[in-house]
């Protein structure tokens, strides 16, 4: 998926009378993005959770049942702020970030949808359902690219791939390991360094 050419099209998206989308989703999927989060994560977060103050964002009962919080860029930071600005003139108690024009939480067809949409405005082809682009793709490239970073830094692998564990809600490193493996293709290094660390965890496997 070219990222630039889709938040493009996703900042070129225009209101309807029964949407909210031009403002909604250039903030929702560059969150997605830019934290590597699952979607229902972003889409259950509260007013309170999201401390632009000090940058950071609380992610409440996640999949594995534990809370964390997480770190935001800069750049997301102003984003978010820019959002909340605009379109969300109180911060009552237990209110979503992200609601649709009928004050209702967003859910995932709503944004499936509309990703689709973006796709297609963006020229991207997508190959049916289950076969992506998908919008869990976004917290995949987060991960590679944050794998990247982090070697590039010169964090140890012993270090940084646990960091990422944690960081993504994972139980266990063993679920992280996806994402190590779809780094093979693009930087085959941080590969090398990962089996140098943990081959007894990670068994070889043949790409296809």
């Amino acid at each position: 998926m070219k990222l630039a050419g889709f938040f493009n099209a996703c900042d070129s998206l225009e209101n309807t009378a029964f949407s909210v989308a031009n403002h909604t989703f250039p903030v929702l999927f560059r969150l997605l993005y830019g934290c590597g989060l699952r979607l229902d994560e972003a889409l259950s977060l509260l007013c309170e959770d999201v401390d632009l103050e000090n940058g950071r964002i609380l992610i409440r009962n996640a999949k594995n049942g534990l809370d964390r919080q997480l770190p935001l860029s800069e750049a997301l930071t102003d984003c978010l702020q820019s959002y909340s600005n605009a379109y969300i003139k109180n911060y009552n108690e237990g209110r979503l970030f992200f609601l649709c024009r009928r004050r209702k939480k967003i859910t995932g067809r709503t944004v499936y949808n509309w990703f689709r949409i973006i796709l297609y405005k963006a020229n991207i082809s997508h190959g049916g359902r289950g076969k992506g682009p998908r919008i869990h793709d976004f917290r995949h490239t987060f991960s590679v690219y944050s794998m990247l970073e982090m070697s590039q830094n010169g964090l140890d692998m012993y270090y940084s791939l646990p960091l990422l564990s944690e960081y993504l809600g994972h139980q266990s490193l063993e679920a992280t390991e996806q994402y190590v493996r779809l780094t093979s293709a693009m930087f085959p290094e941080i590969i090398a360094k990962a089996n140098k660390t943990y081959g007894f965890i990670f068994p070889e496997v043949e790409l296809l």
